[in-house]
C-alpha cells in the first residue's frame, strides 16, 4: 500500500474570526442540523432518566441498565441497546 500523498493546509488568519460579525446562513443551517441530531437522542435519554436506580434489584437490572447508559455515553464503543 502506497503512503498517502500530504498535503500542507495553511493555518486560517486570526482575524478571520470575528465574534461581533452576524452568523452566515451555513451556520445557521450547522446549528439547526445540529439540533436536529441532537433530538434524535431526546427519547433514549429520557427514557433511561426515567429508570429509578434505586429500584434495580437484580444483576440483571443492573447490567442492562448498564448496557443503556454506556451506549449513550460513549455510543461508539459500545453496542447498541436491545
Amino acid at each position: 500500500m502506497a503512503t498517502p500523498m500530504r498535503i500542507n493546509v495553511p493555518k486560517t488568519p486570526k482575524e478571520s474570526f470575528n465574534p461581533g460579525r452576524p452568523a452566515s446562513h451555513l451556520l445557521r443551517s450547522q446549528a439547526v442540523h445540529l439540533q436536529e441530531a441532537l433530538a434524535k437522542h431526546i427519547g433514549e435519554i429520557a427514557s433511561v432518566l426515567a429508570i429509578n436506580p434505586y429500584k434495580l434489584r437484580t444483576e440483571k437490572e443492573f447490567g442492562d441498565y448498564a448496557k443503556k447508559v454506556t451506549a449513550i455515553l460513549h455510543p461508539h464503543n459500545s453496542p447498541p441497546p436491545k
